[in-house]
């Protein structure tokens, strides 16, 4: 368990996330852990939700409906990057072929320097992340629980002829059994809740970590083209034309990670956007029928959902202006000294550059802040529209 976090080789390509991959079973060959978590999100969690429906006030219904698109968020994501797992293995080897290639130049130099900075950052972060679900999926978890026992052990003592009610994690039915007023049925309910939350909490973490490694690392590579471009007017004959093709093929292999993490995560990108609407406009139809505690728990939700999705747009910027920086990169790298086969090639990289690349929603659009800043104008226009129909 201490190698599993220890950054061991600080040039490697995102090591923690792979492992955390790996332990659940989407890397290598026994992916019996995968499925068995997945059986038991879906079993346990999903179809309860769609099947047996909630009750009837209409505040339990909007965050019953909330949850269940938060669930379907997780499910989907890591169900498409599991069919998805070739590409992934495409970028990773693309991504370590290049690394290798840095790795084997003098040990001062400003380029491994680069990669490990900008790789012990990575592995920082998502090391906090791990931590930062762990307690978040704690304190989902277990406030119900403890709060059940409160309400069950008062009952037991001072019922004064009233009905037992006990708190559930989330708004839902579970198959047939009376999960909030028999004490043996709810315990079974907790059993069963305990290790599918925590799955689906852990298949939540790693959809986090493999779009926020992909993009660093991805971005990583356009840093040290952009680097090493900005030293090429120093080299000369033989060694400036090696180091050009070098720097042709890195920027042409950079594009490459950009196109397969695209395909990886397209999908689930716009099914995330949408999801966010929707609890966006729930929220709005929450507060402005009656705030309680259910609108808090719904609150909460919208905070982890809105803040997920502003850190995959702000990801999506950066990694766009990554891939743009390489066409400023080229432009200040004294090209009109150079000869013309070498201006040629340069030219070549310079309309790769221009051309915008990053992550979209399904190929409409590209994510980035502005994006984000569209999908909260457009949840509000929604909501005021169905406001005044409801």
């Amino acid at each position: 368990m201490k190698h599993f976090f220890k950054l061991l080789d600080p040039m490697a390509v995102m090591p923690f996330t792979l492992r955390c991959l790996s332990f659940f079973g989407l890397r290598g060959r026994h992916p019996w852990h995968f499925r068995v978590g997945m059986f038991l999100v879906l079993g346990l969690i999903t179809v309860p939700k769609v099947v047996f429906g909630y009750r009837s006030r209409i505040d339990l219904i909007i965050r019953g409906v909330s949850e269940l698109l938060f669930d379907a968020l997780i499910d989907s994501r890591v169900i498409i990057f599991a069919f998805k797992r070739t590409e992934f293995e495409r970028l990773i080897t693309i991504l370590r072929r290049e690394f290798n290639k840095v790795n084997t130049l003098n040990s001062n130099s400003p380029l491994i320097k680069i990669v490990e900075i900008s790789n012990r950052k990575i592995d920082k972060y998502c090391k906090r992340y791990v931590l930062y679900v762990m307690l978040a999926v704690s304190l989902f978890f277990w406030p119900p629980v403890a709060q059940s026992v409160t309400i069950w052990y008062h009952h037991q003592h001072d019922s004064n002829g009233t009905n037992l009610e006990l708190v559930t994690i989330m708004e839902q039915e579970f198959y047939w059994l009376d999960i909030r007023g028999n004490t043996i049925h709810y315990i079974i309910y907790i059993v069963f809740a305990l290790p599918s939350h925590h799955y689906s909490a852990a298949f939540f973490t790693l959809s986090g970590l493999i779009m926020y490694s992909s993009i660093k690392s991805i971005t990583t590579l356009f840093e040290v083209v952009s680097t090493r471009l900005a030293t090429l007017h120093e080299l000369c004959n033989d060694e400036l034309h090696q180091e050009l093709a070098e720097l042709v093929k890195m920027h042409i292999d950079s594009l490459r990670c950009i196109e397969l993490l695209e395909n990886i995560s397209h999908l689930g990108i716009v099914i995330q956007i949408v999801d966010c609407i929707a609890i966006w406009i729930l929220m709005f139809l929450s507060l402005n029928a009656n705030f309680n505690l259910n609108s808090i728990s719904l609150l909460v939700l919208l905070i982890v959902m809105t803040g997920e999705t502003y850190t995959l747009c702000r990801l999506g910027t950066e990694l766009s202006s990554a891939s743009l920086a390489i066409a400023d990169a080229i432009y200040s790298c004294h090209w009109i000294q150079m000869p013309v086969d070498v201006r040629r090639k340069l030219a070549f990289m310079m309309r790769m550059a221009q051309k915008r690349k990053g992550l979209t929603a399904a190929n409409f659009y590209f994510v980035d802040v502005q994006q984000f800043a569209n999908i909260a104008q457009r949840s509000y226009s929604i909501f005021i529209v169905l406001k005044d129909v409801i």
